[in-house]
């Protein structure tokens, strides 16, 4: 089933305030908001919601060159205000104009309204009358929720990107537990996995300076190319479930130095260095 389409122009424009809506939803007619936050409970027919879709479609194209014109008689009346040479009967005709294109607003906003009511059954209406209100408050404070956790995870993702690295897939996988949580729309738990999430990654730990590692006080152990080989790839895959992201700091001074001592073919240094790495790893 196609999604009833609710982002109207027509119900959100400025002259929608002149138009007495919000007197109209308190007397029953439902916005096509409210009705699109209980679509799973009323249960609505294939028809109902083609009927719906057809009429706010309509409803769309028709309101465009209404408010446009609104806008142009609105314009034009604070032109004429603004000129001192502006009588008062040239002000109350443009007035007249502007009233008139925004009675065309207000009566298609009531035909709207009035045919979504209609297409709906009394018991379905009753259930949304009941339901939606609720409803929509909760969507506004998920919604608000949803803005502030945005913000903390930015500054995660920042702090990431600062090291010069992509998220581990350990991050990747509780990333995407909190994004699942947020599409069922369970904002609470979700900001409390990222609130984890964060204290887990001590990212604020990261506005102190590195130490700098002196790798010659760690033993080689084995230091057969094969062995090296193995050690090397294991870390590989254990850097993966890291989440701390101090710790992942301090990997990457570890892998650079690697990286230098690999081109130096110096195997003793490279264990050194993976011996380091190993005991980070296993904390």
């Amino acid at each position: 089933m196609k999604n009833i389409v609710c982002s109207l122009l027509l119900f959100t424009a400025a002259a929608s305030k002149a138009a007495n809506v919000e007197d109209w939803l308190k007397s029953g007619l439902l916005h096509p908001d409210l009705i699109a936050s209980v679509r799973d409970e009323l249960a609505l027919s294939e028809e109902q919601q083609t009927k719906l879709n057809a009429q706010l479609g309509e409803t769309r194209k028709q309101a465009e060159p209404l408010e446009q014109a609104v806008k142009e008689q609105q314009k034009a009346l604070n032109h004429l205000l603004r000129d001192a040479g502006t009588t008062a009967d040239a002000a109350s005709a443009q007035l007249a104009k502007l009233i008139e294109a925004e009675a065309a607003v207000k009566q298609l906003q009531l035909r709207t309204l009035i045919s979504i009511r209609d297409v709906l059954t009394p018991e379905q209406l009753q259930k949304a009358q009941k339901l939606g209100p609720p409803k929509m408050a909760a969507a506004a404070r998920g919604g608000d929720l949803e803005s502030k956790m945005k913000e903390k995870a930015g500054k995660l993702r920042a702090a990431v990107e600062a090291l010069g690295i992509p998220p581990t897939e350990a991050m990747k996988a509780r990333g995407g537990e909190i994004e699942q949580l947020i599409k069922s729309g369970q904002f609470a738990e979700a900001d409390a996995a990222l609130d984890k999430l964060i204290e887990d990654s001590h990212f604020k730990e990261l506005e102190a300076e590195a130490d700098k590692v002196d790798f010659s006080k760690f033993e080689p152990g084995n230091t057969d190319v094969e062995t090296l080989r193995q050690r090397f790839e294991a870390l590989q895959v254990a850097g993966q479930e890291i989440i701390n992201l101090p710790l992942l700091r301090e990997m990457i001074q570890a892998k650079e130095a690697f990286e230098e001592a690999k081109a130096a073919q110096d195997a003793e240094k490279v264990g050194r260095i993976l011996t380091y790495a190993e005991g980070k790893v296993k904390k």
